[in-house]
């Protein structure tokens, strides 16, 4: 029975009580407290239905809530993931952004930055110089592109669009991280960006000088040498090789770089320094060769041969041996025919006297 069913029974027996008590007065004091227990007895049943009737529609909206709240949440994450792929599929991107990482001073570099609008109208391409601006290319503009004034930038606007810029001479000063950044028009703004580094090369105006070590050495000596670069800008990568093989790290000495000029000109400088065993001599002999470069745009090297002490003086005493051998040789050959020679020319006259004082004697007889 429901709450409503049992007050309107409730109000039923109320009415046949007041018409009771009107008609029979008497027979309505006697059953009173019967009827008030029943109904004390009737009251918590009412609120016993009440509280299960409440309990359970407290059930059926939290159940209801959570539906909903979880409905919500499923059509917010489907919403979401439908605008993330819209906006991945048609979206501002940057295609390639290429930057040449050194160059020789006084060239003229250019800087390429290409992207891909999908569908979306461009707004402006500005270039930036460690931070600061130099180039923005706006379509709209008239002229759409304008440079700015940056030291060590040179800015040739004829020859720069919104893909590439021309920077002029690029000098020392222009060393730095270049960023393109491109931005499409409204709504959306969306904006993308790369950068990169820019290194310009002032190239040493020699190669690099080996110092130090002797002509010949013999096992168990320690062979000390310095190789040191041209002033550079940047500083040379220095490298020893022994007999055409990279000399072991534990054989080289390092040295700080030091800076020398107006211009903050690099000069670098490595040892190497190791005792020499038999197996450093290859036909007698060790060659080491000190290798200087930079980048691909710069590469220069200086050997140096030393030679076995012990092969070393054999040869000479030997040449000296074969040049003394070689004087005698000449020289008593040379003398033999002068002697010869001249014993014949004595022998001759001799012969010519005789003859011609035998030839007066027979001649100075016959007169007689």
């Amino acid at each position: 029975m429901s709450c409503e069913q049992h007050h309107q029974q409730q109000r039923h027996i109320h009415h046949q009580q007041q018409h009771q008590q009107q008609h029979h007065p008497h027979e309505h004091y006697q059953s009173r407290p019967y009827q008030c227990r029943q109904q004390q007895l009737q009251k918590p049943k009412c609120a016993h239905q009440q509280y299960s009737q409440y309990q359970e529609h407290h059930q059926q909206h939290l159940s209801c809530y959570t539906q909903q709240a979880h409905h919500q949440y499923q059509l917010w994450f489907i919403i979401s993931a439908i605008l993330f792929l819209i906006d991945i599929s048609n979206s501002l991107t940057m295609t390639e952004v290429k930057i040449p990482n050194h160059i020789m001073r006084f060239k003229s570099a250019v800087l390429g930055c290409r992207y891909n609008l999908d569908g979306e109208s461009l707004y402006s391409v500005k270039w930036y110089k460690d931070g600061h601006e130099f180039y923005r290319y706006v379509p709209r503009d008239k002229p759409p592109g304008q440079a700015f004034p940056l030291p060590g930038v040179n800015v040739d606007v004829r020859n720069s669009t919104d893909t590439k810029v021309t920077l002029r001479r690029v000098t020392l000063m222009s060393t730095g991280v270049y960023k393109c950044e491109v931005s499409g028009e409204a709504p959306a703004f969306n904006t993308v960006s790369e950068s990169e580094t820019m290194t310009v090369v002032m190239t040493p105006n020699h190669g690099p000088k080996v110092t130090g070590g002797r002509l010949s050495y013999q096992i168990g000596d320690v062979i000390r040498m310095n190789c040191t670069s041209g002033p550079s800008k940047p500083v040379c990568h220095l490298s020893w090789f022994i007999n055409g093989e990279p000399a072991n790290r534990s054989y080289l000495k390092q040295y700080e770089k030091y800076v020398v000029g107006r211009e903050g000109l690099e000069m670098a400088r490595l040892g190497l320094e190791f005792r020499v065993k038999g197996i450093h001599f290859q036909d007698g002999e060790i060659k080491m060769k000190c290798v200087a470069k930079i980048s691909s745009l710069y590469f220069q090297s200086n050997e140096a041969s030393v030679q076995s002490d012990r092969q070393h003086r054999a040869p000479a005493l030997e040449s000296r041996e074969t040049i003394a051998a070689k004087s005698r040789a000449h020289g008593s050959s040379s003398a033999k025919p002068r002697s010869h020679t001249t014993l014949q020319q004595l022998r001759l006259a001799t012969l010519l006297s005789l003859l011609t004082a035998f030839c007066t004697s027979s001649y100075s007889i016959s007169l007689r």
